[in-house]
C-alpha cells in the first residue's frame, strides 16, 4: 500500500465484492384490521369516559367515542378508543336506559355489557362531552340506536 495521495487506493483483497449502497428499503402499505370493517359509522364524539368502580367514578379514558351500526344485523354499539394508544375503553351494545349525569354538566350515564377488557362484564359508564351541542346530539343518537336495537330483537 502506497502512502502517495496521488495514487488510487488499492483494495486489500482484490476478490472482495463491493456492494453499492441503495438507500433505505421501501415500505409497502399494510392493511390494518380494526374490527370495525363490518360497521357503519353513525356519529363520533370527543369525550372523557368514566366507569363506576369501588363506589366511585374513575376515568376510563379520553378519546373518540363512536356509534357504530352493524351492516348485517343492524345492531348499534358504542366503541371508544383511547387517544394516542387506541386501546379499546368501551365496546358494548347500546342499552335500554340512559340518564343525565349528576356527575358532569354535559354528561350521561348508562349501564352496558362491556367487552373492552376481553371478558364480558356489566359496567356503569358516564361520559363527559365538550359542549351543550354535543350533549344534545349524543342523546339523540343514543335514542336512535336504542330504538334500532329494540326493533331488531
Amino acid at each position: 500500500m502506497s502512502l502517495d495521495p496521488a495514487e488510487p487506493p488499492i483494495p486489500e483483497d482484490p476478490e472482495e465484492e463491493i456492494i453499492p449502497y441503495v438507500g433505505p428499503p421501501k415500505l409497502l402499505p399494510v392493511a390494518i384490521k380494526t374490527g370495525e370493517e363490518d360497521f357503519e359509522l353513525l356519529m363520533t364524539f370527543k369525550c372523557k369516559l368514566y366507569r363506576f368502580r369501588n363506589e366511585e367514578w374513575k376515568q376510563r379514558g379520553q378519546g373518540i367515542l363512536k356509534f357504530l351500526k352493524h351492516q348485517e344485523t343492524k345492531k348499534c354499539r358504542i366503541l371508544m378508543r383511547q387517544d394516542a394508544t387506541y386501546f379499546i375503553r368501551a365496546n358494548h351494545l347500546v342499552s335500554e336506559t340512559i340518564v343525565k349525569s349528576m356527575f358532569h354538566q354535559f354528561g350521561y350515564e348508562w349501564i352496558g355489557q362491556d367487552h373492552s377488557d376481553g371478558e364480558t362484564k356489566l359496567e356503569q359508564f358516564s361520559v363527559k362531552l365538550e359542549s351543550e351541542e354535543d350533549f344534545d346530539k349524543f342523546y339523540q343518537q343514543y335514542e336512535e340506536c336504542r330504538i334500532l336495537n329494540k326493533d331488531e330483537d
